[in-house]
């Protein structure tokens, strides 16, 4: 899934010794900008709540999408509004101990200094499933700085709803980026007791830890490895396996290159704008390395 092709068709015209026509073809979206919204509202309390705001760029180009300043950002669930202080380059962040809650509808509104306004609208929806706890087994080479391979299983349950998820790892606080974590549904666990499911790995090589640090270190005794998970609306869910498809996942900030044809539930600024608005709760376990590179141990009843 973490492929994409580029197709690209050229018609040639035709050519005689007599003249020849040099021919400029640049990309559109040279010509075509817009904003780029990451909106993600979680349930927990220990977590800046943030909204980034960018610019696109060409897909073709080499540049860093560009920070939009001196936006009036702001998130209400019908009660009350939050605004979210703009902390330069693009980043927007809520109060201080400002979080989502399970159940509840939010409005997003962005008014930039142009006087264009965005507006989108989420729930967010009840936890899918339940993380009692987590366990570790290396099934890798053992050489330090080459590849290495842990699987990470879960204890714990899965809700009778047909659910769907964004699933990352951890190594002490620091995650996985977007395109190492997994977007999935609960197809091989729907409704039932967890035992043991292996949902997701720990991949380690010398190049993902120059790329994206700590997250990607060698385990060793005494790190705190976390799984992750966030329950998804099926929109949202959508939304995350188009960018998957497009293959934005394997760029960082999200939308540099900007992918194409990815839903969007942004409205405002004559259709302008790509990106999205959800509310998402999270819940996860963690698990002390006391052994690299020993199998399962935990048993099912273990917390």
């Amino acid at each position: 899934m973490k492929r994409f092709c580029i197709l690209i068709s050229f018609f040639a015209p035709l050519f005689t010794t007599a003249c020849s026509e040099e021919t400029d073809l640049r990309s559109k979206a040279e010509h075509y900008e817009r904003l780029a919204v990451e909106a993600i509202l979680t349930n927990r309390e220990d977590r800046p709540q943030r909204v980034v705001l960018t610019k696109t760029v060409p897909y073709f180009g080499e540049t860093s999408p560009i920070g939009i300043q001196g936006a009036l950002v702001t998130v209400s669930d019908g009660e009350e509004d939050v605004r979210f202080a703009d902390k330069g380059a693009g980043v927007y962040e809520a109060p201080e101990g400002y979080h989502g809650e399970q159940g509840k509808d939010y409005h997003l509104t962005i008014a930039l200094q142009d006087g264009t306004v965005y507006d989108a609208d989420a729930s967010m929806p009840h936890d899918g499933f339940r993380i009692d706890a987590i366990d570790y087994a290396f099934a890798g080479d053992k050489k330090m700085g080459l590849d290495s391979l842990w699987t990470l299983a879960i204890w714990g349950e899965d809700m009778e709803t047909t659910d769907y998820y964004y699933i990352t790892a951890g190594v002490n606080g620091e995650f996985y980026p977007f395109e190492m974590a997994e977007v999935t549904d609960d197809i091989y666990f729907s409704g039932n007791t967890i035992n043991g499911f292996p949902i997701t790995t720990l991949t380690q090589y010398s190049s993902t830890r120059e790329l994206y640090g700590d997250c990607a270190k060698y385990l060793e005794e005494g790190d705190v490895v976390t799984v992750e998970a966030m329950t998804l609306s099926r929109d949202y869910y959508d939304y995350l396996m188009a960018i998957l498809l497009n293959g934005a996942f394997s760029a960082i900030p999200l939308f540099s290159p900007q992918p194409a044809n990815c839903p969007t539930n942004i409205k405002g600024g004559d259709g302008n704008v790509v990106g999205y608005f959800a509310a998402c709760p999270v819940v996860s376990s963690s698990v002390t390395i006391d052994d690299p590179f020993r199998p399962y141990y935990r048993e099912a009843s273990q917390e």
